[in-house]
């Protein structure tokens, strides 16, 4: 039977805001509550709305923040065409000091997975725990022909028929089999609004990375999430990347695809309040 927590009514979103983040304007949501915050970090075919299921569940306990990655959104794109990830690591440090936020539990999905490893090593002093969700393990490890045919794919894939073209064909695709529609849906309508120069930098990022080299200068509680359907990061990838962490913890969303935080929020959100929750008293404020 298809799931259901996915397609439940949304509480409304807070407004997106932009705070000046190591000299952008960048776009975030806020929901300003009382408790440690969670700042929560959108892949290539995401936005801030994509984190929609964890703000109206995990307000109650944690300040919930997501950004409109630089490029995206409201958020302005890097000055440079080739970022990596300590650019956008360096403007989310520059975020939460304009939210007047010290530290923080960051997650990071997808390709952000990247951006976040590059803030938790970083930042390591700000950084409360560090969750590799559904991420890409990046392209820097692998030989230069083969790092080069998948960066052309995956620019190709989008520049030869538009953000509108690329979410109808591989929105759908992303997902696991009993996704309900309603997250289709909601994933097709993000994935349209995404931005040409923000998807082309966000690629020659991951380009540039390697979750193996970002990996042991990461100190922090880790958490690795992955999902059994996942056809865009399958579990060999969290498998591999809870190998280079702090710690040994993987949660498996069953039946999710790329996606888990909206296919099925309540065993997502559990996943992280039961990581949370096992952290030192230390960690956790």
């Amino acid at each position: 039977m298809p799931r259901t927590g996915g397609a439940r009514a949304m509480m409304p979103l807070p407004e997106p805001r932009t705070v000046r983040g190591n000299g952008i304007d960048v776009a975030v949501r806020d929901s300003g509550a009382a408790g440690p915050a969670l700042v929560l970090l959108h892949g290539l075919g995401g936005a801030s709305e994509s984190w929609a299921f964890q703000f109206r569940a995990l307000q109650k306990k944690y300040r919930v923040i997501a950004w409109d990655m630089p490029g995206y959104g409201l958020s302005q794109g890097l000055a440079r065409e080739t970022p990596s990830a300590f650019d956008y690591a360096d403007a989310l440090a520059g975020a939460l000091d304009g939210l007047d936020v010290d530290r923080a539990h960051v997650v990071g999905q997808s390709v952000a997975a990247l951006i976040g490893a590059a803030f938790a090593g970083r930042y390591p002093g700000r950084t409360l725990s560090y969750t590799f969700c559904q991420g890409l393990p990046g392209l820097a490890g692998l030989p230069s022909a083969e790092r080069e045919q998948q960066r052309r794919a995956r620019l190709d894939a989008y520049l030869s028929g538009g953000a509108e073209a690329f979410a109808e064909q591989r929105g759908r695709r992303m997902l696991g089999p009993d996704a309900p529609d309603a997250v289709a849906d909601l994933v097709i309508r993000v994935m349209r609004l995404i931005p040409p120069r923000g998807y082309c930098q966000a690629v020659e990022m991951m380009v540039r990375s390697d979750i193996a080299e970002l990996a042991p200068a990461v100190v922090a509680p880790a958490l690795v999430i992955a999902g059994s359907a996942d056809p865009v990061s399958p579990p060999e990838i969290g498998t591999a990347a809870r190998a280079a962490l702090p710690g040994d913890v993987i949660e498996m969303i069953e039946g999710a695809g790329h996606y888990g935080c909206m296919e099925d929020p309540p065993r997502f959100n559990a996943a992280l309040e039961r990581f949370f929750e096992r952290l030192p008293p230390r960690d956790t404020a």
